[in-house]
């Protein structure tokens, strides 16, 4: 293993809204790989942090009423509060606004422009604004961006350009010649099938015409730099690159970075044609791992589709929380959260297999042995298969650890703790002690009890608060500081005293289970359960003919600007271009649901027809249709692919 020191980083989280499930994710596994290398006797630099730049942190602070920096000092602590709820242990939280981060991105930017790597030229291309990109006419043939689906504006203006074009054929031979650099290995050859076409250099500034918040072009002080120029040099600034180079030396280059998989290509084309650049070496991995999806697709605010991870842990416990995530996502590919899912996991694997070793055995120690463990010479096949399959368990943990592949690491160990049950079944120690045999029943119980300790010590980085617990629950006194490296069968020490059982996993009580404890079949329970509704004859009350539907218009609208209405918490006062010469302005409910800079651009359905009301002292003409979702919000309803705005709908 390496002495050098493990440098892993997350993304920096853009700081224009709260963190859900997805962002927790990456912080997690960096979190939980950090805690892994730690143990495995590894000096560990975790980085995570905060990119508070650009247009949109500069209009979501505008929305708010506040100066960019007031705006992101408050994302910023609740950030910070989140992963001090999910016990991340990172050791640097870098700020974009940092003048230690400043000062790296200023001076990438001249020695790029020096060595002639960064050039100014007039660009015309269709830009969004809500993802801060350009897209050449070939990638928007329906002025449509292709990342966010909203439509994009064409823009003519002179800007600087770095040559990422120059540095193509260099990156193509760099990750063919590493083929770990880029994992899983799909995505690999997604990078490698986009750098089969032609380059095109990369916008790396903004003029200050059109946008204020960002770290100013030293060679022009009227543009400020592009965001993700920016936001990327934030692993060699916090690394020390390049006033402090011993500190550089030793962390660079980064061991891991953890990403999503939509932002693969800027970290693994933007990012390495840059390093290249700067002729420095490249990390040694990115890894973009899939997304949480619910029903409804990937997470975002404005589907309303979010899952907080808050209310996860406040209703199931940190650690499950953080086991959860991590055993039923197979790294690198999508997963889907569903309640039933998690309740389903949690009991099964938790309840069921890792806390009921402790509940089983525990007891009948204390009953029979006055709770002291007695070291012993295996001499059951099954102990001996024990203690074989520990040692097999605790290497394909260390392998799937170290490829990032976190469920498979678990599978391992869930196959050794249902083993374990199985033994308990199989030896049978309540019918030895009836017996008598103290040296057999003194080898059941230590095996149980040593393979318990052997488990917690592995899942440690995964739950390090329950962990310990079950540790402290078979006597393992504090001081006895196991590591993953150092673990090996039979170090719980002769005449260890168990500490008194408690469930550390109690069971999430379902509709089924609560059906099973009454004794009757789940269906006739929730039957009864529910009222039932009389049988009553079809009325007609409320039904209207096709003539009365005909006389509501409904139409496509799109929403040009938006801002709450003043003092009302619930209302966003709305411009709807309807495909009139005067926009109309909407009052709609909303403002629980959709921030405004979220929606602006957005196409929706719109009853056109509806007689003008005054709400809070403005005209609203018109209706926006919404929808409940599942978890009682609403959404709004938008047409499945671009339509033409003001169209009607038939």
């Amino acid at each position: 293993m390496s002495d050098k020191t493990f440098y892993i980083t997350t993304p920096l989280y853009y700081a224009n809204d709260e963190l859900h499930i997805g962002h927790a994710f990456s912080t997690l596994a960096a979190d939980i790989m950090s805690r892994f290398q730690r143990s495995m006797g590894r000096k560990v630099y975790f980085l995570t942090g905060s990119d508070e730049h650009g247009q949109k942190v500069e209009q979501a602070a505008k929305a708010k009423g506040l100066t960019p920096i007031e705006h992101t000092d408050k994302l910023v602590a609740k950030f910070k509060s989140l992963w001090t709820l999910l016990d991340i242990t990172y050791d640097d939280f870098i700020r974009t606004t940092e003048e230690r981060h400043e000062k790296v991105v200023t001076y990438v930017l001249n020695k790029l422009w020096e060595q002639g790597d960064i050039y100014a030229s007039e660009y015309s291309g269709w830009y969004c604004t809500p993802c801060e990109r350009f897209w050449t006419e070939k990638e928007v043939p329906d002025k449509i961006c292709p990342d966010c689906h909203r439509p994009v504006q064409e823009i003519t203006e002179k800007n600087y350009f770095f040559r990422m074009s120059k540095y193509q054929q260099k990156l193509i031979d760099h990750i063919t010649a590493n083929p770990g650099c880029i994992k899983p290995e799909s995505r690999r050859n997604e990078v490698l099938g986009f750098l089969r076409k032609p380059l095109n250099d990369l916008c790396i500034s903004r003029p200050k015409s059109r946008l204020q918040w960002g770290i100013e072009l030293p060679f022009d002080k009227d543009y400020v730099t592009y965001v993700w120029f920016d936001a990327l040099t934030n692993y060699i600034s916090a690394a020390g690159y390049p006033y402090d180079m011993e500190k550089f030396n030793e962390l660079w280059p980064a061991n891991a970075h953890l990403i999503g998989k939509d932002i693969l290509t800027t970290h693994a084309v933007y990012w390495g044609t840059m390093l290249l650049a700067l002729g420095l070496p490249l990390p040694m991995c990115i890894y973009a791992h899939g997304w949480w999806v619910t029903g409804q697709g990937k997470m975002s605010k404005s589907v309303g589709n979010v899952i907080n991870p808050r209310e996860l842990v406040a209703t199931y416990g940190l650690d499950p929380f953080r086991f959860y995530l991590f055993r039923e996502m197979i790294f690198g590919q999508d997963a889907t959260y569903t309640k039933e899912n998690f309740t389903n996991r949690y009991n099964a694997d938790l309840a069921n297999d890792y806390g009921n070793l402790c509940n089983r055995m525990l007891p009948m120690l204390m009953k029979n042995r006055e709770g002291i463990f007695h070291k012993t010479e295996a001499t059951l096949d099954q102990t001996k298969e024990i203690i074989a399959l520990a040692k097999q368990t605790k290497e394909n943990f260390v392998k799937g650890m170290e490829d990032f592949a976190f469920n498979e690491a678990l599978e391992h160990v869930w196959t050794f703790i249902q083993r374990l049950n199985k033994y308990v079944d199989e030896t049978a120690p309540w019918k030895v002690a009836k017996e008598g045999n103290t040296t057999l029943l003194d080898e059941i119980f230590y095996t149980i009890g040593e393979a318990i300790r052997f488990v917690s010590v592995l899942v440690t980085p995964f739950m390090p608060n329950l962990a310990p617990k079950f540790l402290a629950q078979i006597g393992c006194p504090q001081s006895m500081n196991f590591t993953i490296k150092d673990l090996e069968w039979g170090q719980l020490p002769e005449g260890t005293k168990c500490g008194e059982p408690k469930p550390l996993f109690p069971r999430i009580e379902t509709e089924r289970i609560q059906a099973l404890k009454s004794g009757k079949p789940a269906k006739q329970a929730k039957e009864e359960k529910a009222p039932k509704a009389k049988a009553e004859e079809v009325s007609t009350d409320g039904v209207i003919t096709f003539d009365d539907f005909m006389k509501t218009e409904l139409c496509i609208g799109k929403i040009e600007t938006a801002e709450k209405v003043e003092n009302a918490d619930k209302l966003l006062k709305l411009s709807v271009n309807i495909g009139e010469e005067q926009p109309r302005t909407v009052v709609a409910g909303i403002a629980a649901y959709y921030k405004p800079e979220d929606i602006v651009g957005k196409q929706v359905l719109m009853v056109k027809n509806l007689k003008p009301a005054k709400i809070r002292g403005i005209m609203s003409h018109g209706m926006l249709l919404c929808a409940e979702t599942e978890d009682g919000n609403l959404a709004l309803m938008t047409p499945s692919i671009p339509a033409k705005t003001g169209i009607r709908v038939h």
